[in-house]
């Protein structure tokens, strides 16, 4: 399945809702070029993985790279409901101590502004 994306804006927070793979390849570009434009209006972005049923080493690439131009911006990217193959990937590699991960956009966002839900 290709990737699919679309993209919210929530206060001063982007949301990209993505459906499909993030996979090194096109899908992977067209992904982080979307991110990369993002951050040049908000360091503050949410990708929601909830309909997003594989990540590979590419795509995992992607996400930390992103990760770190927004941290060099003053901001930061949520992660929001990877499912259980994506967190398990996650979680192999150590990357879910560098990425927050939230069950809800409400959560997410919150955490922006540093409120509780």
């Amino acid at each position: 399945m290709t990737l699919s994306l679309a993209t919210q804006i929530r206060g001063d927070v982007v949301v990209l809702v993505c459906h499909g793979r993030i996979v090194f390849g096109d899908e992977g570009a067209v992904f982080r070029e979307r991110v990369r434009n993002a951050l040049t209006g908000t360091p503050k972005i949410v990708v929601d993985l909830s309909s997003v049923d594989y990540v590979d080493s590419g795509g995992l690439g992607i996400l930390v790279g992103l990760h770190i131009s927004a941290k060099k911006r003053g901001g930061d990217i949520k992660l929001l409901s990877p499912n259980q193959r994506v967190q398990n990937v996650l979680g192999h590699t150590k990357l879910n101590t560098v990425f927050s991960t939230y069950r809800t956009l409400e959560e997410a966002l919150s955490a922006f502004s540093g409120r509780v839900a």
